[in-house]
């Protein structure tokens, strides 16, 4: 009876700590971004989540699964485009990233999930026609895009973390792997009525 007691306690301290760990929401950063007073868009950005190790062409990447979130707060509906680079450079040779857009469907819903619901990872960086070549959405007024955002870095160093930067309509993906970080100009978001 005396070990039964520990035991017990052990094990609901770790139901408690793995439910809060579940509960998370997973976010990292949520911005809000006014052009106007009635041009206003949010965007939030996961943390990483899930991972692990894929080979492509003979090289190693590590993965590392966001997503981001873009609310059109105005009454305008907006154009969100982003296009990556194929290889964006951490400023060494021997670091570089790549980001490819998926054809699946990111949902709130899919947040407490492994790597966010995100499967078959090695055949989306293996397999182009499981890739978008970019991403193009018209957001209507007091909607959201939820997307994923999948990053293979080869030679990373940790921790690493991303984010979409609103700059005058201009959007920058910042990625940080350790000390390493890179601003990457990407596309933008354009209000499509009231300029």
């Amino acid at each position: 009876m005396n070990t039964f007691f520990p035991f017990l306690l052990l094990l609901l301290a770790l139901n408690v700590r793995g439910q809060s760990v579940q509960n998370r929401n997973w976010v990292y950063s949520n911005v809000v971004y006014n052009a106007s007073t009635n041009k206003k868009v949010s965007i939030t950005n996961s943390l990483p989540k899930g991972g692990g190790i894929v080979h492509h062409k003979a090289k190693e990447y590590n993965y590392f699964i966001f997503w981001t979130k873009i609310r059109n707060e105005s009454p305008f509906p907006v154009e969100l485009k982003i296009q990556f680079s194929p290889s964006i450079s951490f400023g060494s040779k021997d670091s570089y990233a790549k980001v490819v857009f998926t054809k699946s469907t990111m949902t709130s819903s899919n947040v407490p999930a492994f790597d966010y619901g995100l499967t078959n990872i090695p055949a989306l960086l293996a397999n182009e026609s499981n890739q978008l070549k970019d991403l193009t959405n018209r957001i209507l007024p007091q909607n959201e895009y939820l997307f994923y955002i999948p990053i293979f870095i080869h030679k990373t160093k940790w921790p690493v973390r991303a984010a979409f930067v609103l700059s005058d309509k201009k959007l920058f993906y910042k990625i940080t792997a350790g000390t390493d970080t890179v601003m990457v100009p990407c596309g933008g978001i354009k209000f499509l009525s009231g300029l």
